[in-house]
């Protein structure tokens, strides 16, 4: 979270100040609705990074931690470098509570941090760390538990118009590379 907390704001400021900016918009983003209720879905994603705490070997979370900072750091520079353009009007729904929710999260956060989508990087990596160790401690039920939520955050961040579909498989395919670049602990007897 240093790292992020560092990397984050400063790339988002930067992309913020560019006059020129990208759209990576596929013609399949504009069929997404804003479904305003998913934005717990959304910031149930701050409880399922602290999983790992209770639910990844210590070997294990030493990997994630490695991956998640180096996608940071790539995600940063990519942000500064190539900061994209929300194709979502920004809108503030009408019904409270989600008035105030979208309007203090439209405040804090610039809509030019998009791909790939470190929302998606973070769910993916750590779901994935949370099903290995899980799945090899015979607890099946919760890993399809962690899939289904892993998967409901990560539509969330279509449904509430913060990235867009490329944003999503240009995170997916980081996490794909830092998994086969920063390799976790071997499982025993190999």
């Amino acid at each position: 979270m240093v790292v992020f907390y560092a990397i984050y704001p400063a790339s988002n400021w930067l992309a913020s100040q560019q006059l020129l900016r990208h759209d990576f918009i596929t013609p399949w983003d504009g069929l997404i609705p804003l479904v305003p209720e998913f934005i717990w879905v959304y910031f149930s994603f701050f409880i399922f990074i602290l999983l790992p705490i209770w639910l990844v070997d210590a070997r294990e979370v030493d990997a994630l931690g490695k991956r998640q900072v180096t996608a940071t750091v790539i995600c940063g520079l990519v942000f500064a470098l190539f900061p994209a353009n929300l194709a979502f009007e920004r809108v503030v729904p009408d019904v409270e509570p989600y008035r105030s929710i979208f309007t203090l999260m439209f405040a804090v956060d610039k809509p030019h941090n998009l791909l790939p989508s470190l929302h998606i990087v973070y769910t993916v990596a750590t779901g994935l760390a949370m099903v290995r160790t899980q799945w090899a401690r015979g607890r099946h039920g919760l890993c399809v538990f962690l899939l289904v939520w892993g998967l409901a955050i990560c539509a969330s961040t279509l449904l509430v118009h913060q990235h867009h579909i490329l944003d999503v498989l240009t995170a997916m395919l980081l996490v794909a590379l830092l998994q086969w670049l920063i390799k976790g602990p071997r499982p025993a007897g190999r």
